[in-house]
């Protein structure tokens, strides 16, 4: 986290990217991005000011009922240049979703859409372009392996912690069937807390993607246009 701290300054003050994490689903509780400025000032790093109450609610119960739950975290990188990345070994999503799966819990990553795409058609899911900008980002940032200029977007899911005390059965080291119960601290959902940990991880892949570039490419001048991110509508 501490590293992370330092390439999220790198890339503000180099690159004008912006890394930002929170807390979008709790157990069945979903939470919509609607204003960052919270993220930072609520213990379930959570956007949305209408979920606070509900998220609080679950989680005093489920302590009451020692058991715990999993979590989706988002983690938002704005204001990518287009470039970054490698079209196959070192691709710029395959190297975020290797740090993301590194986080301890971690069970699953998505990048854009995710899985999302798999009852879309092509003529729904593709993200058009025109000169004022993309369409749509239902690639997350990144095609071909490449950045495209839009803001990349990573989720992630944290399985819920087996470590509660409600009695679960294992064997001992003879192989004999009991109970396993864990005391002492009991971590409802270790999702929460992962947030800035996976700001951390994006940050530093990306900062490692923006050296490789300047790098390889040094300065070079392309008369390619740059798409916008977004068009204004």
């Amino acid at each position: 986290v501490a590293a992370g701290a330092i390439a999220k300054k790198v890339l503000a003050h180099l690159f004008s990217v912006k890394v930002r994490g929170c807390l979008t689903q709790l157990g069945p509780i979903t939470c919509a991005i609607r204003d960052w400025s919270i993220v930072d000032s609520n213990p379930f790093f959570c956007p949305d000011p209408d979920r606070l109450e509900e998220l609080d609610a679950f989680m005093t119960q489920l302590r009451r009922d020692e058991d715990s739950i999993g979590a989706r975290l988002t983690v938002v990188a704005e204001g990518l240049p287009p470039g970054w990345g490698e079209p196959v070994f070192d691709r710029l999503d395959a190297d975020i979703a290797h740090a993301l799966m590194s986080i301890n819990a971690v069970k699953g990553v998505e990048i854009g859409e995710g899985m999302a795409v798999v009852d879309r058609r092509g003529s729904e899911h593709r993200d058009l372009m025109t000169p004022d900008g993309f369409l749509s980002n239902n690639a997350g940032g990144v095609l071909g392996g490449i950045s495209t200029g839009q803001p990349l977007v990573a989720h992630l899911a944290l399985k819920p912690t087996s470590s509660i005390t409600t009695p679960g059965k294992t064997i001992n080291k003879e192989g004999e069937l009991t109970d396993v119960i864990t005391k002492g601290r009991h971590d409802p959902c270790v999702g929460i807390r992962a947030t800035p940990i996976a700001e951390a991880m994006v940050a530093l892949v990306l900062i490692d993607h923006a050296l490789r570039h300047r790098g390889q490419n040094g300065h070079v001048v392309t008369q390619t246009p740059v798409i916008p991110g977004l068009a204004s509508t």
